[in-house]
């Protein structure tokens, strides 16, 4: 075990945390004396208006905060460290485009479903080609690898992309998935003793997303945006396929999985049918519409998050 790599790690996840807290500090600040907040869906629940005016795009400080950190911290010719920049920035800037959007027309939807969706191909297949480059990909997939490595970032960044919904809910998600990549590195840097890099990214943003999460928690001061949970969400993707525990971690992230599964079986349902499955979709817009509060909402998703976070780890080690 590398312990210079550990206590790298640790300091970047230090330095990144009083970063984002700071970054996150100017950047509401900032937003509010300029008047830029997140539209509201009028087909949301009408608890969310009393959301109006928070700023939005957050995810821009905590990225910023953790790429600062790693080029302190860590060797960027390294590919466990350079891919998960690239799959960061390029689904950075896919979530940038439509919170943008979302601002200049003042409304709720920025980049069409088909638009968003065409852009995530596009950015995971360019993830794909420098993945190829230096990655060896798991021959588990055989000549399917290359769709399978789409679907799964589709999955994944489209999981946390819908997640967040309620104050600190895609973030509480996330953090379980996020905890067991590291351990996952931890374990599997015994054969692989290079992919230990992979901790400095980790590390890196689980310091920066506590900051993030201590103005996301209820009641939010900033929402992460489009910008925050598709790099978020290529940030687990990608580290899952690096190391190459996709399934593991597709069972810790069951949570993303069924708000996405939740919104598609809405989808085809009404398409169909004329019938909604849900009061509204995804599910923790169903359970808000029964009047369930937004704070059990979220403490019982990330208590979810974390039972199915716990299942995969399980399944990893009886597999070793």
């Amino acid at each position: 075990m590398n312990n210079t790599i550990i206590l790298k790690a640790l300091g970047g996840a230090l330095v990144a945390y009083l970063l984002s807290m700071i970054g996150g500090y100017i950047f509401i600040k900032m937003m509010v004396k300029i008047k830029i907040s997140q539209p509201i869906n009028p087909d949301g629940p009408a608890t969310h208006y009393k959301k109006e005016g928070t700023p939005t795009a957050g995810g821009l400080f905590f990225i910023l905060s953790a790429f600062i950190t790693l080029l302190i911290f860590g060797d960027l010719k390294n590919y466990y460290i350079l891919i998960p920049l690239i799959a960061m920035g390029v689904f950075a800037l896919i979530g940038f485009l439509d919170d943008f959007l979302k601002l200049v027309k003042k409304d709720a939807i920025g980049l069409t479903t088909l638009q968003k969706l065409a852009l995530q191909i596009l950015g995971g297949a360019f993830v794909f080609y420098f993945y190829s480059q230096w990655a060896t990909p798991n021959t588990n997939f055989g000549s399917w690898y290359p769709l399978f490595f789409l679907i799964y970032f589709g999955i994944i960044v489209n999981g946390v992309n819908i997640s967040d919904g309620l104050d600190g809910l895609a973030v509480g998600i996330a953090m379980s998935p996020l905890l067991l990549l590291i351990v996952l590195t931890i374990f599997i840097s015994v054969n692989n003793p290079d992919s230990m890099n992979l901790l400095l990214v980790l590390s890196s943003v689980m310091g920066s997303l506590l900051a993030f999460l201590w103005y996301n928690g209820s009641k939010a001061q900033v929402f992460m945006g489009d910008v925050g949970s598709h790099a978020l969400g290529a940030l687990i993707a990608i580290s899952a396929l690096l190391l190459k525990v996709e399934l593991i971690i597709l069972l810790a992230s069951a949570l993303f999985f069924i708000e996405v599964f939740s919104s598609f079986l809405q989808i085809i349902s009404i398409r169909l049918f004329s019938k909604k499955v849900f009061h509204m979709a995804p599910l923790h817009h169903h359970f808000e519409k029964k009047g369930v509060s937004e704070s059990r909402i979220v403490v019982r998703f990330q208590i979810a998050s974390a039972v199915s976070t716990v299942a995969a780890a399980l399944i990893f080690l009886r597999g070793i």
